[in-house]
Order: C-alpha cells, then structure tokens, then sequence
C-alpha cells in the first residue's frame, strides 16, 4: 500500500478547518501522512492545527510566519512530501471518506501522472450543485476542463520535471490548472465520474475576491485568459511561451488585455456582481467604482451599478447587516 501526501494549504480557515481535516484523518485508506502549511493566519488556526497534530500522528503543521502566497505555500508542501502520490485538499473545502482509496487506486492501476474527480459545489447562494464531465476514464489532452482542479491527486515523482505550481501563477488564478495542463501534457491522466470532493463556494475565497491594493491585481484579473491562451498553444504545437521562458511572448499574450481597459473593467465589474450576490457590498462598490474609473463610458458598469444599488435598498430595508468580503 503506497503512501499517500494529503497537502492542506490554509490561511484564515478556522471556521472550515475542523469539517476539512475531519474529512481527511478519517479516510477509509489509511497509509497518509498530512501536510499543512499555514500561510501566516491572523485568527485560531495554527491553535486548531496544533491540536489535530496533537491527536493524529499522521499530521505534520508547517507554518509561514508570513503570508508567502498560495503558489509558495503549495510547492513548500509539495517538496516537504515522502509520499508516492500527493493529493491537494483546499482547506475550506471537504473529501468523500473514500476519496484517497479511489485515487490512489486508480493511481496504481493505470500508472498515469494524475487523478482528478467529479465535485459537489456548495453554496448559501444556490441549491448543492454537481460538476462532472459525464465521461470516467482516461485523459491524454486537456482540451476539455470540467473538472474541480482541486481534486488533483498525481504522483510526486512528476516534481522532478514540473517542479510544483508555475511561478509566474503567483498571487494569480489557474496556477492548478496549468499544472494539471503540464502533467497530462507529460504523462497522462485519468478522470473519475464520481463525486469525491465537496467545494464550499465562498464569496472571499481565492477565485472570487481580489485585493485592489496587490501590485497584481490587474494581472490576477486576466490570469484565467492567460492560461487558456498557454493551453491553445500546447494543444496545437506541444509547447507554449511559458514552457519555454519566452519573456516577450507572454508580454504579447498580457499586453491587449491590460491595455484594453473595457476588458479590465468587465472583469472588475463581474468580481462586484458576485460579492453583490453574497451581500458583500461594501467591496463590491470599490470594485465598481474602479471599473467606472477605468472605463467612463462602458454601459455595463451602470446596469451593474443598478444593480448594487437595488440591492443597497434591499439590505437596508431588511435591516440586515452589511457583510465584509
């Protein structure tokens, strides 16, 4: 039975953390060590993580004084590894029991470079919804993506030709996915049509919030874009301008898209439609106002404008307390 590394990157997760870790010291496959880092928490978490590590041998707590970044936080977890597979788990997120007995035996079976499932996403917004490919079975390009990048599970000696996330994916998005990319590129994958990963869909996680006052916020913005730009070229020639080191031809893929400032303000504008879902309007009129800043006259910031401000009155109404992203 091949030992498998649970890594947990966590930051400010304390009210997810015990559901988190419960799911991942419980797991019907026994032979795990698990790996968290804690990138420089403010609240109870190290507190928490301390005393899960007290109780469960298996545990092994790295701590950041600092926050260093996801991208860091993750490659320090991923070289800090014994395991044969590494399997990611977010740490306001939660794993099926029989998550790491599926992966791994999948793993062992088909001697692909990783394993990614089927995902619940949950959310106080919308009913528990489903993401799957309704496909089961191997994966050689990723040309299709449907998957939650979260349910990762690939094997760790893949680390001495990718050496964990991009470091141009720092403090950006789809840092997984291009991973994923790469691996699947190199040595194959395998997809199970089967939920074994529950998302907890919150409004100041990674994905849906941005800190304006990051020197790469901007960027952040159209890092999704960049990605799938990167993967048009792996698909068609095998290699892309990030694989390669090639500086002015990801200065050409990044160019039109921070200069177009419509672009930059409809991303702005959509990041302030999702906290105005979650009630979180205070950061969702900074986001506003800077994607009417940016670009003046593009209609939509306005409807989307509308839209805060009916959502204002119906808060105030309400009596309910404005939330804080």
């Amino acid at each position: 039975m091949k030992l498998v590394s649970i890594v947990v990157p966590n930051y400010n997760c304390e009210e997810f953390l015990p559901k988190c870790l419960d799911s991942v010291i419980n797991q019907t496959y026994r032979n795990t060590e698990i790996i968290i880092c804690d990138n420089g928490s403010s609240d109870r978490s190290v507190e928490i993580l301390n005393e899960y590590a007290a109780k469960d041998s298996r545990i092994k707590v790295l701590i950041n004084e600092e926050n260093q970044g996801l991208i860091n936080c993750y490659n320090r977890m991923f070289f800090a590894a014994t395991g044969d597979y590494i399997m990611i788990q977010d740490a306001d997120d939660w794993a099926d029991l029989t998550r790491v007995e599926k992966q791994a035996a999948i793993m062992d079976e088909h001697g692909v470079g990783l394993c990614l499932t089927d995902s619940y996403y949950h959310s106080p917004l919308f009913p528990t919804s489903r993401v799957q490919r309704n496909y089961n079975g191997p994966i050689y390009a990723a040309d299709e993506e449907t998957w939650a990048p979260a349910t990762i599970m690939f094997r760790r000696e893949v680390l001495n030709e990718i050496p964990g996330f991009h470091s141009y994916f720092d403090r950006l998005t789809s840092y997984d996915r291009y991973f994923i990319l790469d691996i699947i590129s190199r040595y194959g994958g395998y997809y199970i049509d089967e939920c074994l990963y529950h998302v907890w869909a919150r409004p100041n996680s990674d994905h849906r919030s941005i800190d304006l006052t990051d020197k790469r916020a901007i960027k952040k913005l159209i890092s999704e874009d960049i990605y799938y730009k990167l993967k048009e070229q792996r698909v068609k020639s095998g290699t892309d301008y990030l694989k390669e080191n090639n500086t002015d031809g990801m200065e050409k893929l990044e160019g039109p898209m921070l200069h177009n400032k419509v672009f930059v303000a409809d991303k702005l504008r959509l990041m302030a439609c999702i906290q105005i879902d979650y009630g979180n309007l205070k950061a969702a009129k900074q986001l506003l106002l800077n994607a009417i800043k940016i670009a003046p006259f593009f209609s939509k910031n306005y409807r989307s404008l509308l839209y805060y401000y009916k959502a204002n009155r119906a808060q105030e109404s309400s009596g309910a307390q404005p939330k804080l992203a």
